[in-house]
């Protein structure tokens, strides 16, 4: 889903409005009026498509990257334990542990 997907209606009429209001006070005819708007909003209507696409590929590709940056920060969190050597650990005691200890007889 398009992030700015409400910008090139907002740029398209903003810049028809503008070209609107000069074209009245310079008293253009109707037919150049006319053309001079519709060529001045189908401009800014494509460059502001054109600059929307580049933001949400922007903002996908930042996303994306801080996504990357989270898992790399939870991978480093865990520590790395050798099974085969667990007795060796301090405070570890792997051949004389109890289930009773956790209430479940």
């Amino acid at each position: 889903m398009s992030r700015y997907r409400v910008v090139p209606a907002i740029v398209t009429l903003l810049a028809g409005f503008i070209t609107s209001v000069l074209l009245i006070l310079n008293k253009y005819s109707l037919e150049s009026f006319v053309w001079i708007v519709l060529l001045v909003m189908v401009c800014f209507f494509v460059a502001s498509w054109l600059v929307v696409y580049a933001l949400n590929r922007l903002a996908d590709k930042m996303e994306e990257e801080q996504k990357e940056e989270e898992n790399i920060d939870q991978d480093e969190d865990i520590p790395d334990i050798d099974l085969d050597n667990i007795d060796s650990i301090e405070g570890v005691d792997g051949k004389d542990f109890d289930y009773s200890d956790f209430g479940d007889e």
